[in-house]
């Protein structure tokens, strides 16, 4: 008897994700329908499907493996940049989806989108950028000192798939209204502390400053656990943050407890020729990722519970259920806290900070003095007033790689740049 195949179309994908998915996940019925233009369903991918497919073939996307995480990418190649922290987050998002029973497509895509909108230098050039569009860095008076509106890295990342990527023939990449929540919401709102041109917080209809479906909160903790463990590991290798240090943490203790790495350290009696300091590192962090995306899980279902009345598909929350228990929680704060102090704000990640601070503010600068510097972009026709949002566009989309050669280019063309800045 000859074996019979058949296509899977997208209508067998949603008859798939009305049986097996848990009743409070996002289901991609009806969300095509939420997109800013209208355009015809595909044949074989899911609303969701799509939007993931469109972020990853998207500039910005291919942009982040040039972006600074935590040390500059140039400080060596094993340490994170932006796009290997966004793959962790999808990682740790689908582990997470998958165990609850969530649309896995819904959270694959807010997870591969949620930092398009980060700045080179990560969270300096995003602060840097903020203090000029809110007008309290004048750039040495060049500036009148007026709010522009401000910038966060969340609401970037919104604008860029709604405007700023060109693929189509529409503006932005078109995503469902579910997907663009989560993507803006990965952190938290703030409403009214910032004003984006064409942005309209409550046009999108959704009151709560976390996400409303629970794929896009999944995506939110994701990226706070990728985060600590993440940085932890990069500061250990770079020698920030030695291992005697690490294990004072009660949170560390706890992952000793339940795995024997201990053992595994030079020191220790039971050690073997193998055992390492770089064996223990890659352990520990392995256990503090289990023990936080377990402790999730584990408190999402209780927290989930309360609801259990109120469903329907498409569900949407009013609050937040996604989050770490009692428990755990102080000693993810107490790592985090950890990690700025002895990785994040030592003196020597500080001075590189200065140093590219200085790139941006004077790119800034040098744009808004002459636009036509701006390779490609013709600003000296548009509106002064709207000057500043479009340059902190052009240097938001820059890689640290194309910063550092821009003052290069523009010193090469004569144009006043200070000599401390070499690439």
């Amino acid at each position: 008897m000859r074996t019979q195949f058949s296509l899977r179309t997208a209508a067998d994908w949603q008859k798939f994700e009305s049986q097996w998915l848990a009743p409070y996940a996002c289901s991609s019925v009806g969300a095509h329908a939420t997109r800013r233009v209208a355009e015809n369903a595909h044949e074989y991918r899911t609303a969701f499907q799509r939007d993931r497919d469109r972020i990853i073939h998207s500039r910005a996307f291919r942009r982040l493996k040039h972006k600074r995480q935590v040390f500059l990418i140039t400080d060596g190649d094993h340490f994170r940049t932006r796009l290997t922290h966004t793959l962790e987050v999808a990682q740790i998002s689908r582990t997470m989806g998958r165990a609850l029973g969530l649309n896995e497509d819904l959270v694959e895509a807010i997870a591969l989108g949620h930092d398009l909108g980060h700045t080179p230098f990560g969270h300096l050039g995003e602060t840097v950028l903020n203090e000029i569009l809110l007008g309290r860095d004048a750039l040495d008076g060049m500036l009148d000192g007026n709010s522009s509106g401000g910038f966060k890295h969340n609401y970037q990342s919104l604008r860029i798939v709604d405007f700023l990527e060109q693929k189509y023939e529409f503006s932005g990449l078109n995503l469902t209204a579910p997907v663009r929540e989560g993507i803006l919401k990965h952190t938290r709102l703030k409403r009214g502390q910032y004003h984006y041109p064409n942005f309209d917080v409550e046009a999108l209809a959704f009151e709560l400053d976390a996400a409303t479906t629970i794929e896009g909160q999944i995506v939110a903790i994701a990226d706070e656990v990728a985060q600590r463990t993440h940085d932890l590991e990069d500061g250990m290798r770079a020698g920030l943050a030695k291992i005697e240090q690490v294990r004072e943490l009660e949170i560390v203790r706890r992952v000793e407890e339940r795995l024997p790495i201990a053992q595994l350290l030079p020191d220790s009696p039971t050690a073997s020729a193998e055992d390492n300091d770089y064996v223990y590192r890659n352990e520990l962090i392995n256990g503090l990722i289990n023990l936080l995306v377990s402790d999730i899980i584990q408190q999402t279902l209780l927290q989930i519970e309360g609801f259990a009345d109120h469903w329907g598909r498409l569900a949407f929350f009013n609050e937040e259920v996604v989050r770490f228990s009692p428990e755990i929680d102080p000693l993810q704060k107490a790592l985090n806290a950890f990690i700025y102090q002895q990785i994040i704000f030592v003196p020597s990640v500080q001075r590189a900070d200065t140093q590219v601070k200085e790139v941006l503010r004077t790119l800034f600068r040098l744009y808004y003095e002459d636009s036509r510097l701006l390779p490609g972009v013709e600003l000296h026709h548009s509106p002064l007033a709207e000057r500043p949002r479009q340059i902190a566009d052009f240097i938001a989309g820059m890689t640290d790689h194309f910063a550092l050669a821009e003052i290069a280019r523009l010193r090469q063309k004569g144009v006043a740049v200070p000599p401390e800045f070499s690439v």
